[in-house]
């Protein structure tokens, strides 16, 4: 059985694309919380430790459960300043973002039961300020009891202090999950960071997608593959600075079946290059997938580097020759998504976005 650890909401269309960037601002706490999970623990980790819920006494997995599943509950009502008044001074002083998640995923989670799943007690009150890995992050090792996989979480920047991380799944016609990063504060627990993101995309969930990968990849659709598993990544877990054993054999998998172009991922600093009509070539930094507003279906999500153009007019046209570079080279990747969003990133401004049917890409 997958160990969960899922995802923050990722988007489609350039609206839950600004909402993603929202709920980064409230992931970093100001530049806080950063994320991605570290190898292997040095000494300075050795100062935290980690309490999973089957091990942590009742007192404190209650109070980790009931403090997570307050602020749920808040959020489904759309009350905003009851999340507010539970909030940790860093974010209750800059609410306006988390503000805007609450009202978002109020709508998404109106109808839905609410459970906690997972508690985790993080203990770094031990350790002193300036004690992290080389890559600047605070480890904390959960070794999963009667069973050798483990849950890890790597969290840039954090304070001393005793923290823990909650899951809370929403179910309903679209399953959500509502996972808190909770900081001890005298007798009681405040919110420190907030994760929200659907469970399914397309009516289905990450371990369809991760069978779904698999499967295309044995059959030599290795770019349709590729997507397929950041899909299930993202679905599967609970937040960017969380991962597992899991997760990790679901990221080496991938990484096994890549495309030898993708091999070395795509990122800024190896950008894919991909040659348009007309000589024209785009240098992607970014390929993925989200779901659609409505859940029932998925779109590409294409990144690249552009320089400046100021004409809208132009820039939509040459984002649509972007998507139209990239189907033409993969056209595999048409028979499995709705439509794909491009996004034009050029230094000193916010991306330009095109929403694009796939009947609309020529």
């Amino acid at each position: 059985m997958l160990r969960l650890r899922s995802t923050v909401d990722a988007a489609g269309g350039s609206c839950l694309k600004n909402e993603s960037s929202v709920v980064s601002f409230v992931r970093h706490r100001a530049a806080v919380w950063v994320v991605l999970a570290a190898g292997v623990l040095g000494a300075a980790a050795r100062a935290q430790t980690c309490t999973t819920q089957a091990a942590m006494g009742a007192g404190m997995r209650q109070a980790l459960a009931g403090s997570a599943l307050a602020l749920a509950s808040a959020i489904k009502g759309n009350d905003a300043a009851r999340v507010e008044s539970m909030a940790d001074h860093d974010l209750a002083a800059n609410f306006d973002a988390t503000a805007y998640i609450v009202h978002t995923n109020a709508a998404k989670i109106a109808n839905d039961t609410l459970q906690v799943t997972q508690v985790y007690e993080l203990d770094a009150s031990a350790r002193k300020t300036g004690d992290t890995t080389e890559a600047g992050e605070v480890d904390f090792a959960c070794p999963l009891r009667g069973t050798t996989d483990e849950v890890d979480f790597a969290i840039s920047g954090l304070p001393p202090g005793v923290y823990g991380f909650v899951m809370v799944e929403a179910a309903g016609d679209r399953p959500w999950l509502l996972s808190f990063l909770l900081e001890q504060q005298g007798s009681g627990w405040k919110m420190a960071g907030i994760y929200p993101h659907a469970r399914t995309a397309a009516g289905h969930d990450g371990l369809w997608y991760w069978t779904t990968a698999r499967a295309a990849a044995k059959a030599g659709h290795k770019w349709l593959a590729w997507v397929l598993y950041d899909e299930a990544d993202q679905l599967l877990r609970p937040a960017n600075f969380a991962t597992s054993t899991h997760l990790d054999e679901l990221r080496a998998e991938r990484h096994t079946n890549a495309p030898s172009e993708l091999s070395d991922g795509v990122s800024e600093a190896t950008p894919l290059v991909i040659q348009g009509r007309a000589g024209a070539e785009f240098h992607v930094i970014d390929l993925g997938s989200a779901g659609t507003d409505d859940g029932k279906g998925m779109d590409l999500i294409l990144h690249y580097k552009a320089e400046t153009l100021t004409d809208p007019a132009a820039e939509t046209a040459r984002n649509a020759a972007a998507a139209g570079a990239l189907l033409a080279a993969h056209p595999e990747l048409r028979e499995d998504f709705t439509g794909i969003s491009v996004f034009a990133e050029t230094e000193g401004r916010p991306p330009f976005a095109t929403e694009l049917g796939m009947g609309e890409v020529k």
